[in-house]
């Protein structure tokens, strides 16, 4: 087995085979987390588990989500590694599906798939691809996020400038009574985006 390591501040992980291994998005995503003890924190698509354990360690109550059952015990292991095994909810499923239907958090936080490709790509990965325009999986991240959040709640997410970002602000405003872009990183070829945005509009517990 292959396996890398990596840091943000004072916490290290490891990165098993078949896990997305944190980048710019995930240290972006770090930086900018600004969580508070006490808060209750969800993240879809945990991976390796450097910003759910990021997020423990400055004293939230962490649920970790991933559909990758190598991710999920990359984070496990992780945890323990870091001795917050106690702070972190782990639970493998596909977006909400692991989630109650009661179950609130104050924010939650998603690094998703954001580029676009298809399997017919050569180098096509489930880690990286959000399908043709890149927008599978932020579409239905949006679409379900207000649903579990509290009525003062917060969303995180990241994206490329190539998955229409426009398209994420549109739907951010639609949702939330206040959404800006938070922080962003440049390259040569794309722009890497985080979105924060507050207070969603109405709280439904209806999935789509």
């Amino acid at each position: 087995m292959n396996i890398v390591e990596a840091s943000f501040s004072d916490v290290r992980v490891v990165v098993h085979d078949g896990v997305y291994e944190p980048a710019d998005d995930t240290f972006l995503l770090c930086q900018y987390l600004d969580i508070s003890p006490g808060e209750k924190m969800l993240e879809i698509g945990c991976g390796c588990g450097l910003v759910s354990i990021v997020a423990a360690r400055n004293g939230a109550t962490v649920v970790a989500t991933d559909k990758s059952l190598a991710a999920v015990q990359n984070i496990r292991e992780n945890a323990r590694k870091n001795n917050l095994h106690d702070k972190i909810d782990i639970r493998q499923g596909s977006l909400f599906e692991p989630i109650q239907r009661d179950e609130r958090f104050s924010v939650i936080v998603c690094n998703p798939p954001y580029l676009p490709g298809t399997r017919e790509d050569p180098a096509y990965d489930s880690a990286w691809s959000g399908g043709p325009d890149g927008r599978e999986v932020i579409d239905a991240f949006l679409s379900q996020c207000t649903n579990f959040l509290e009525k003062d709640g917060r969303v995180l997410i990241v994206q490329s400038s190539l998955s229409n970002p426009e398209k994420t602000y549109l739907m951010l405003e639609t949702l939330f009574h206040n959404s800006t872009i938070k922080a962003e990183k440049r390259f040569f070829y794309e722009r890497l985006l985080l979105f924060e945005a507050h207070q969603p509009r109405q709280l439904t517990t209806e999935r789509f």
